[in-house]
């Protein structure tokens, strides 16, 4: 489907972070700060703390440059940018929001959602914000089934793994 994607036809792109923005070195994250309530709460308490180094020290991230090529591309083409990461606390939104500005570009809003699946009604009110047709945004998301809920309602979604192809087809 990638292939199809014409990036001069994008108005919005909606990226996640968790592994789509920011590639987490440690791929067992999740299991480890849910292997204990203590655990669970450090992490939490740690991101509220440090927003401006969580992602590089206490939970080191790197950054995918195929999608920073990408944004650098919709960037010139004004395409309007928005990471929407699901959440269960917004603990965090601050320092993914000191991530994605200090590595991708300080234009690109970050938007927490509750749960995965509210990311369907985040592209429904991007649109609307955006003044644009679903088939007019770009969403971009480590999880399968968050690519095909978005398909669904005819939103251009794809894995970061095609990134590198979509860059090279248009």
């Amino acid at each position: 489907m990638e292939n199809m994607i014409n990036l001069k036809k994008i108005k919005a792109v909606i990226f996640d972070f968790d592994d789509t923005l920011a590639i987490h070195k440690n791929r067992d994250y999740k299991k480890e700060r849910n292997e204990s309530e203590e655990a669970l709460l450090n992490y939490y308490l740690n991101a509220y703390l440090n927003p401006t180094s969580f992602y590089e020290t206490i939970e080191p991230c790197y950054i995918s440059q195929s999608l920073l090529e990408l944004v650098n591309i919709l960037r010139k083409n004004n395409v309007k940018m928005y990471c929407v990461s699901g959440m269960k606390l917004s603990f965090h939104l601050k320092a993914k929001e000191f991530f994605v500005h200090k590595y991708y570009g300080k234009d690109i809003e970050v938007i927490s959602s509750g749960k995965q699946e509210l990311k369907l009604d985040a592209a429904k009110i991007i649109s609307k914000l955006n003044n644009c047709n679903l088939d007019e945004i770009l969403f971009i998301d480590d999880m399968e089934d968050n690519i095909s809920n978005l398909s669904k309602i005819g939103v251009n979604a794809i894995l970061p793994d095609d990134v590198a192809t979509l860059i090279k087809n248009n």
